[in-house]
């Protein structure tokens, strides 16, 4: 709470007083919905993006169920807002009078990020330490795998915590504290908008993010320098151009500032960034991905697409982000070969193909179909 008390900006100032503005009316108009029994739910994922699980949802009930009141906030300035734009005037302008109001007199705030909501500090504030408007659904944005204390219950408050898998659904349950009932495992909602068909020709490359990087010390680091020993690896290059393939280099949002085209070298090496490439683009389009520690395996793994894993950094990683080891071990459990030098990514590709990995994904997801949004609708209606 200190680190969040140290970077409270003048909009959260701002925001306090579009509380004050908001909480008379918000508690008229939720003890309304209350009382007649109705239902008005707001949702979103960041402010600046509409293209994951909150997005999927939000689709699925102003399709399915228009009968129910849904929002959607989003920053109506950002990229994402073209996915959403068609749904106005639903949609809700992110830290506006009117999001704190929805946000406040909500049946059901449902996002696909811990951070959803207008103004953060003062949330947690409100949520964790005199728990008010704890309403709150975790759609999550990826499986998780490890010991993530964030997500804890004391962290979060969270009235339903949705899981995509089973050993997930197992370990949070037991783990993270929550009351029963409060984990569900539903599936997740993009799920049901997946596409088992893919582009033969397309290899994704996702790496995630390292928390420790900045402006200051991201050109001298080692996550650069094992990054571009992928995108320019020889080895690699010559099996592209041999198979007529692409590798599709889709760099973390955070990280997509600090990489461009003139550092990529082969012209069969494709940079994608988030304004004009979707990553559910890519899990549907792309064969096979290559990784190293993005919870996004897990999709190509419920498609039963080749995962593989490009860990140089293993302990580091983990020591960076402070995460402990959960219920997945990728020596054991991994949906495809585990590699640390990039010179191995080509045998590394062949090898994914083997039905073994396919197997285990089948197990790890014991529910596949296209009814995660509607088990999600019947437990939280």
């Amino acid at each position: 709470m200190l680190n969040k008390l140290k970077k409270i900006s003048i909009r959260d100032i701002l925001g306090i007083f579009k509380f004050l503005l908001a909480l008379i009316p918000s508690i008229i108009y939720g003890t309304y919905l209350r009382l007649s029994k109705k239902h008005m739910w707001l949702i979103c994922e960041r402010e600046d993006m509409a293209r994951d699980n909150g997005l999927a949802f939000f689709e699925y009930m102003q399709k399915e169920h228009p009968e129910l009141k849904t929002y959607y906030a989003i920053d109506k300035k950002n990229p994402d807002y073209k996915y959403v734009k068609k749904f106005e005037p639903d949609i809700v302008k992110w830290a506006s009078l009117k999001h704190y109001f929805l946000y406040m007199s909500a049946t059901r705030n449902i996002s696909s990020h811990k951070e959803g909501n207008p103004n953060q500090t003062l949330f947690t504030i409100l949520h964790l330490y005199l728990n008010l408007y704890n309403n709150r659904v975790f759609l999550q944005h990826g499986i998780t795998k490890d010991d993530a204390k964030m997500f804890y219950y004391k962290n979060t408050k969270f009235k339903y915590f949705i899981c995509g898998a089973k050993p997930e659904y197992d370990y949070i349950s037991m783990r993270f504290g929550y009351p029963e009932g409060n984990v569900a495992y539903t599936g997740f909602a993009r799920y049901d908008k997946l596409n088992h068909d893919s582009d033969d020709k397309i290899i994704a490359f996702i790496p995630t993010w390292r928390r420790n990087l900045n402006d200051d010390n991201f050109e001298d680091s080692n996550y650069k320098k094992n990054i571009l020993s992928v995108v320019n690896n020889t080895i690699l290059e010559q099996y592209l151009e041999k198979n007529g393939k692409y590798l599709y280099f889709y760099p973390h949002a955070s990280a997509q500032k600090y990489f461009n085209a003139n550092e990529i070298l082969s012209k069969r090496v494709k940079l994608c960034k988030k304004n004009d490439t979707s990553i559910n683009w890519l899990i549907n389009n792309a064969a096979v991905l290559i990784t190293d520690y993005s919870s996004i395996y897990f999709d190509f793994a419920y498609l039963g697409k080749p995962v593989v894993y490009y860990q140089p950094d293993y302990k580091e990683y983990r020591k960076e982000h402070g995460l402990n080891e959960g219920y997945f071990d990728y020596q054991k459990d991994s949906f495809g070969p585990v590699i640390k030098d990039s010179n191995e990514i080509v045998a590394a590709i062949k090898e994914s193909a083997n039905k073994k990995y396919a197997k285990k994904g089948q197990k790890f997801f014991s529910i596949q179909d296209s009814n995660n949004c509607e088990r999600i609708f019947k437990l939280l209606r």
